[in-house]
């Protein structure tokens, strides 16, 4: 009887071993044994940091049905994150969302030098009242809406006055909603009633500008559309990538889809033969100007080369009548785009990988004559000035953004100097760098002063003074440095990063970034040097033409803080001891965490996650890994489970 119960009770090593619940749902082998009084975790839960349970009813969860759960609670979080924002008018953004708005009670943005302020007819209550909206789950009331509304037409209008001020919401809305979405999403971007909202409308209003490329109604609205959000995008986040270099080349296809490049051949473009009056040529001529600015603009902030004759186009006979009719201000545009863009590809054809001699002696040569473009240029808005100064006072406003983009494509030429070799590179160069930057960081700064620019910055106006922040800490750590007015320099530099801090919008956004990254370089006695240790400031990443200096220095504060082992200093130097002159101990002073403002980041080891994410380097133009052919979703369960979280604790939930 006992040798029978014996042959039927297996021993203990042939007993199955049930794995644990995680190793079970992974498909994994467990070497824990749940037999044993005290069972020990299995060496992949103690190595992942999760609680190794045994459960004996378990049913495996399907990964891609739990992840779009996830995705779905996200989003229903967002959503309550959004109704349960404080609704206090005038109440500053919280310090969570964005950095403290600065004392502006004496700034009117309304009064912003533009080319012409139109004024927004407001409707009465009984004459179309504003209808609430709803996109993707979220509705807006009315009185959102109007603020909205009424925040970009005073703000932003003027200086990008494509649509009709005295329309009406309901209006926009009827014939162009996805114009009308963009305005709204424009004019949330101050709008401290509702903090959260730009980043709430963010995802659906950038799916519904995508979805009305392929819509066959309405291609001009839908261009003007694209043409506000490439100028005033939302901020990056972890649900989507700032597009607008793809909207850019979208945008530029669909206005000659549309005949915009040929107005006066119309009729090659549609389905019925049309006699345009001069007013409706007119009027395309224009939206073609705004498209041109709009894409070279955007090609220029991602160091990419506009590769698209605009002169071909724009050089025509009878459509250079048209551009002539065109205000001046424009016309200076689209000509600075046409220089900017003929630079670009000349300089292209020269071949910029690696210089010779007779190479830059060209270079040079081309550069100065492009110089003697913008010089006329410069002539052609002061003389526009004098004859309407005495027609329509304080003319000379007009004149502010004529010399900020003159001086913006100033820069954009002479910063091709640092293509040069560091023997060739000399003082003359430096100065001419030196003298642009100084020139465009003044002019910032003065608008800013002045009438409060950071709150209506433009991505074009964030991005050259970035550049220019980029081209000062090199100009300034370079062998030039003590022949040029330093002090000048460092406090502009100072202003650049204060400005591009004011203009973010929320927590770690682009403009945040970039500042913490410009402040971080500044600090470092590393950068711009070679293996020996001796100083070089031209440019290692020779791809990006002229934002070439800020992609390097991006490369430079990557290697530094992050690839330690590509550090270079000189053998034997203690760098973190080197006594720094007194010009720089001012400007590390104005810097210090100590004076600068609430939510700025002058450490990045305090908070590492600021910089270290995939909506970093896609910002930065570095979205491109080493597995990005490798097919699955960016937004992985754990990243989207760590958000589910963060939105939990903002409501306040467990």
């Amino acid at each position: 009887m006992e040798d029978t119960q014996a042959q039927q009770t297996p021993p203990a090593s042939a007993r199955k071993k049930t794995a644990c619940a995680e190793c079970r749902q992974q498909k994994m082998r467990c070497e824990s044994d749940p037999g044993t009084l005290d069972p020990s975790a299995c060496s992949r839960c103690r190595r992942l940091k999760i609680p190794c349970v045994f459960s004996a009813p378990f049913k495996r969860t399907h990964k891609r049905k739990r992840l779009q759960e996830l995705e779905e609670e996200a989003t229903t979080l967002k959503r309550q994150l959004l109704s349960a924002s404080p609704a206090a008018p005038g109440n500053p953004l919280p310090s969570g969302d964005a950095p403290p708005p600065r004392q502006e009670e004496d700034i009117d943005v309304s009064r912003i030098p533009t080319a012409g302020i139109t004024r927004r007819n407001e409707p009465t209550a009984d004459n179309d009242p504003t209808l609430p909206r709803t996109i993707d789950g979220l509705e807006l009331a009315s009185g959102i809406i109007d603020d909205c509304f009424e925040l970009y037409f005073k703000d932003y209008h003027s200086m990008l006055p494509i649509i009709d001020p005295s329309a009406t919401p309901n209006t926009f809305y009827q014939h162009a909603p996805s114009l009308f979405w963009v305005v709204v999403s424009i004019g949330s971007r101050r709008y401290t009633r509702q903090p959260t909202l730009t980043q709430a409308l963010a995802l659906p209003v950038t799916q519904l500008i995508l979805q009305s490329i392929i819509v066959r109604t309405k291609p001009i609205e839908r261009m003007k559309g694209l043409i506000l959000l490439l100028n005033w995008p939302f901020p990056s986040g972890p649900f989507y990538r700032e597009p607008s270099f793809l909207l850019s080349g979208a945008l530029l296809h669909m206005a000659m889809h549309c005949g915009l490049h040929a107005p006066t051949f119309s009729q090659d473009f549609s389905k019925a033969y049309l006699k345009l009056p001069e007013q409706e040529l007119l009027r395309r001529a224009k939206m073609w100007a705004y498209v041109v600015i709009t894409y070279q603009r955007t090609c220029s902030a991602n160091g990419q080369a506009n590769l698209v004759s605009f002169e071909i186009y724009n050089e025509q006979i009878h459509f250079e009548t048209l551009l002539e009719k065109l205000p001046v201000t424009l016309r200076i545009q689209i000509q600075i785009s046409n220089i900017i863009s003929r630079a670009h590809k000349t300089l292209l054809d020269l071949g910029l990988l690696s210089m010779t001699p007779q190479q830059e002696r060209t270079m040079d040569a081309l550069l100065k004559g492009f110089n003697t473009e913008l010089d006329s240029l410069e002539n052609l808005a002061s003389s526009s000035r004098d004859q309407v100064q005495d027609v329509i006072p304080y003319a000379d406003f007009r004149s502010v953004w004529d010399r900020l983009y003159i001086a913006s494509a100033r820069q954009d030429l002479v910063v091709m100097h640092f293509y040069k070799s560091a023997t060739t590179l000399d003082m003359q160069s430096c100065m001419l760098i030196f003298n642009a930057t100084s020139s465009v960081l003044e002019q910032v700064r003065d608008l800013d002063r002045d009438y409060g620019l950071h709150r209506i910055c433009t991505q074009f106006l964030l991005t050259i003074t970035l550049m220019s922040l980029a081209c000062m800490a090199r100009i300034l750590k370079g062998p030039f440095a003590e022949y040029l007015d330093q002090t000048r320099g460092y406090n502009l530099f100072d202003t650049g990063v204060r400005f591009a801090r004011s203009c973010s919008l929320q927590k770690a956004d682009f403009g945040e970034r970039c500042a913490a990254i410009a402040e971080k370089i500044w600090k470092s006695k590393k950068v711009f040097r070679n293996p020996d240790g001796s100083i070089n400031i031209t440019l290692r990443v020779r791809n990006r033409f002229s934002s070439g200096p800020w992609h390097d220095t991006v490369s430079c504060w990557k290697e530094e803080f992050f690839d330690p082992e590509c550090i270079h200093y000189a053998p034997g130097m203690d760098i973190e001891t080197v006594t720094p002159s007194s010009a720089t101990a001012r400007l590390d002073a104005t810097l210090a965490p100590s004076s600068a403002p609430s939510g700025g980041l002058s450490n990045f080891s305090a908070a590492p996650e600021f910089l270290l994410n995939d909506e970093l380097w896609g910002d930065l133009g570095l979205g491109l890994s080493d597995n990005w052919d490798v097919a699955g979703s960016s937004l992985t369960g754990s990243r989207v489970r760590a958000l589910i979280k963060g939105a939990k604790v903002n409501l306040g939930g467990p």
